[in-house]
């Protein structure tokens, strides 16, 4: 597969600055996953600067277990299910399905 660079950064040169950010979160994700640590080493002296007064936005995820923490409970998960359905009301029982 011939990858043309060029094109590519056309490409990304055409998106809305949003969009070219979420692109760099990407990009940071795959050399997470794929590169090794010395691979990784050398690509960040080689990273994008952004213009200066943007930054990238935190991934909504991010933000929302900052807020509020991480799920935490020790029972299985059919326990939760089975609470969840357990606690479930009818609001009005003259309606029939």
């Amino acid at each position: 597969m011939i990858i043309k660079f060029e094109e590519v950064c056309q490409d990304i040169d055409t998106l809305p600055e949003e969009a070219q950010i979420l692109l760099l979160d990407f990009i940071e994700l795959l050399k997470n996953r794929y590169l090794s640590t010395e691979t990784k080493n050398k690509v960040r002296k080689n990273d994008v600067l952004l213009p200066s007064g943007s930054s990238p936005k935190p991934h909504p995820l991010d933000t929302f277990t900052e807020k509020h923490g991480a799920w935490e409970d020790e029972r299985a998960a059919e326990e939760i299910v089975k609470e969840i359905y357990d606690s479930r009301t009818v609001s009005n029982p003259d309606i029939r399905l």
